[in-house]
């Protein structure tokens, strides 16, 4: 009787926390379309030709960017100010590159239909599109039931994505792309009140020094020159107040390293993850089986639980996780060095909120807003993004100030759910933070999912879909949640008694292999 009586006080605080829950993220068509959650991948262009608009950065944002702003406007031009190369090699700009990285699901989706034929474009290079359902995750409280689900992973190195991308783009009959060109800063109308093009000035081909400065006249400009943005700077010294900043960094660290897989081991699976989880799981990794028969292995960890750089503190690091990852890398022979990345903080820019937003100008991608990368959704959210700005000029494509204004509002509501998914988690690693009731009540409901997590593939595919950006945080509180919820509670899972802390071995359960799950 008393356990019955516990499970209608817990049934009773679940529905509570999906109350507040619900009207803390937010419900209904609105969401969604603020989100883009069900908006389809194309739309009509109204056929309008606009003259030039120049992208600053060729990275993943930009280069999407260029890729529907070519579908309206005369000529698109890309500046870059690395020195690009022609193949999948490393570049400054993009220091993440040698770490693993996700193409969402929803990302896949994008992607593949601006560029059709694209994964299978990847595939044949070597890259690996699975099912998330072959990847094998181990959750605070056991491992995931791997089970078909239906929602592609793909699994590719930064490096080759971003150039067959670049290739693509750069195909373009009014695309054009010149690196090694640096932008100094924005050039205003008379009024002050539109932006008429950029300040820059190009690498000289013997290296010795830059030209000139020059200015280059356009109908808009696209800022997605990443975390090392100007604009704000750019925009004071024009007058304009100073953007707020929001900025939640928890102090995460990356070390990754590539091995190369031998023939006899290409069964062992191709994708494996330890997940972080505050307070008292510091650290992480994931692993992915990339183009060349390759295992990119990127360690996590949060403060000084952070992975080190050398030898001797990687394998240490490696023993210390919960899952079999040491046992993997035992006979692997590496591949790379081993490369650090604590860049990791997340930081929003609320240009959405300057009264006098010139026209003529956007903002987007990291420069915009920029986010953990160990949760994967910087590519993906570029892909949304760049559909706003389709979106844009399908509908209207004004440059006016007001017409600016409102894109710019659009763009910041597309990155509100990814941001609320990485900021939730990362908020539990800091010391000082004292969260409110609609955090406490979403951390709670979130601890609770975990729990129903192991043995249950129903509700680790639903995880899987709002984490992959293919479902909206309603669907986070939906019935069928809850009512799994409360039977795991009444049921649990001998996984649920494997919780366990770094240091100590957590096997996967569901019938996996003891040391390859």
């Amino acid at each position: 009787m008393a356990a019955v009586s516990a499970l209608r006080f817990e049934a009773c605080r679940l529905w509570a926390l999906v109350v507040i829950g619900r009207r803390w993220v937010g419900q209904g068509s609105r969401l969604r379309e603020q989100l883009l959650i069900r908006r389809p991948e194309r739309r009509e262009s109204v056929g309008r030709v606009h003259g030039t608009a120049i992208v600053i950065g060729a990275g993943m944002s930009g280069l999407l960017a260029a890729r529907v702003l070519a579908e309206c406007f005369t000529r698109v031009l890309v500046l870059e100010r690395d020195v690009l190369p022609n193949g999948p090699e490393f570049r400054p700009g993009v220091p993440q590159a040698r770490h693993i990285h996700a193409m969402l699901a929803r990302g896949t989706h994008i992607y593949e239909g601006l560029y059709p034929g694209l994964c299978d474009e990847l595939q044949g290079a070597g890259a690996s599109l699975i099912d998330c359902g072959q990847s094998r995750v181990l959750f605070p409280h056991g491992w995931a039931a791997s089970q078909p689900s239906g929602i592609p992973l793909l699994l590719v190195s930064r490096l080759l994505l971003e150039t067959r991308v670049r290739q693509r783009t750069a195909a373009l009959d009014n695309v054009e792309i010149c690196d090694a060109t640096r932008v100094t800063g924005l050039c205003f109308s008379p009024g002050g009140n539109t932006v008429i093009g950029v300040r820059a000035s190009r690498r000289r081909a013997d290296h010795r020094g830059r030209d000139a400065l020059s200015s280059i006249r356009a109908e808009l400009v696209v800022d997605a020159s990443g975390r090392s943005s100007k604009l704000a700077e750019w925009l004071c010294g024009s007058g304009c107040p100073r953007p707020k900043e929001s900025v939640l960094d928890a102090h995460m660290g990356y070390a990754s390293r590539i091995y190369q897989v031998p023939e006899h081991r290409l069964s062992d699976p191709v994708m494996l993850a330890e997940l972080l989880h505050a307070p008292d799981l510091p650290r992480g990794h994931a692993s992915a089986r990339i183009e060349g028969n390759r295992l990119m292995v990127t360690l996590q960890g949060v403060a000084e639980c952070q992975p080190p750089r050398d030898e001797q503190g990687f394998t240490q690091f490696t023993r210390s996780l919960r899952g079999p990852l040491q046992e993997i890398l035992q006979d692997l022979q590496p591949a790379t060095p081993i490369y650090r990345f604590a860049r990791m903080a997340s930081r929003k820019v609320a240009y959405h909120r300057l009264a006098d937003w010139p026209g003529g100008l956007t903002v987007l991608g990291d420069a915009l807003c920029s986010f953990n990368p160990v949760y994967g959704q910087g590519m993906t959210v570029a892909g949304l993004e760049a559909l706003v700005l389709r979106d844009h000029f399908a509908r209207s494509g004004e440059l006016t100030p007001a017409a600016c204004r409102r894109l710019q509002r659009r763009l910041a509501r597309s990155v509100t759910w990814p941001w609320l998914i990485s900021t939730l988690a990362d908020r539990g690693w800091l010391k000082d933070h004292r969260p409110g009731i609609a955090e406490r009540c979403a951390r709670r409901f979130m601890e609770l999912w975990f729990r129903a997590i192991p043995g249950d593939p129903a509700m680790f595919r639903r995880f899987q879909r709002v984490a992959h950006l293919l479902d909206g945080p309603v669907s986070v509180m939906a019935p069928a949640v809850l009512v799994r919820i409360l039977i795991r509670m009444a049921c649990p899972h001998p996984a649920d008694e494997e919780v366990g802390v770094n240091g100590r071995r957590t096997r996967p359960s569901n019938s996996a292999p003891e040391n390859h799950p």
